[in-house]
């Protein structure tokens, strides 16, 4: 008689340990930015688009990856934080588990710019579901830019529990200003929909708004 207990695919384990990290797109916000913090970039833009449901994207001028370490960082239990368990006793850093990118990639479509100052090209990433579709060398700045796509985009059911484009846009506002006040030292910037712009620069606010009342 064959056993009953199955190892599940990487693909669904991502997809359920990504209900722990990804509970809404202020959720991807925050790990984003607080990679491009880690990364220490000084310069922080932030995209967003329908609440974050169709766009998040993140543009830093960080010390970027190499083509390696652009693949690895999407896999579970990846990082750059911690070598050994008695790291987790000197952390200066914001993550160090290493799921936020695995579990981002398992629930929607992605794109991945990146390039180090060494390096003379970058390397493109996209991914869906937590499956490589395409990785090549690129033309980019020096940094990372992360696109996150078509959220919960193969798990309808979670893409329901998504509240309305205000709400949604409220929560990723709130995570954003937080992670911008907390580092005065970083320029931070928001567009929304090619219709609002917040600019967050040595702890002074100044904000565009072009007819937008999200």
């Amino acid at each position: 008689m064959s056993g009953i207990i199955k190892l599940l695919s990487d693909a669904v384990a991502n997809q359920i340990a990504a209900g722990e990290v990804v509970q809404r797109p202020s959720s991807i916000v925050k790990e984003l930015l607080e990679n491009s913090i880690d990364a220490g970039a000084t310069h922080i833009k932030l995209l967003i688009k329908d609440g974050g449901s169709t766009l998040v994207q993140v543009i830093d001028n960080g010390k970027g990856m190499s083509e390696t370490d652009a693949r690895l960082c999407w896999e579970r239990h990846a990082t750059s934080k911690i070598k050994k368990a008695e790291d987790l006793f000197s952390l200066h850093t914001y993550g160090f588990r290493g799921e936020a990118m695995a579990s981002i990639a398992a629930v929607a479509q992605v794109e991945m710019k990146t390039r180090r100052h060494e390096d003379e090209l970058g390397t493109f990433i996209r991914i869906e579901a937590s499956e490589c579709l395409e990785q090549n060398i690129c033309s980019a700045p020096v940094g990372t830019s992360i696109a996150v796509k078509n959220l919960f985009y193969n798990i309808p059911a979670r893409r329901n529990f998504l509240k309305s484009i205000t709400v949604e846009t409220k929560h990723i506002f709130e995570e954003f200003q937080r992670q911008a006040m907390a580092n005065p030292q970083i320029a931070f910037s928001i567009i929304q929909s090619k219709s609002r712009s917040i600019r967050l620069s040595n702890s002074i606010l100044e904000r565009k708004n072009f007819g937008c009342t999200g």
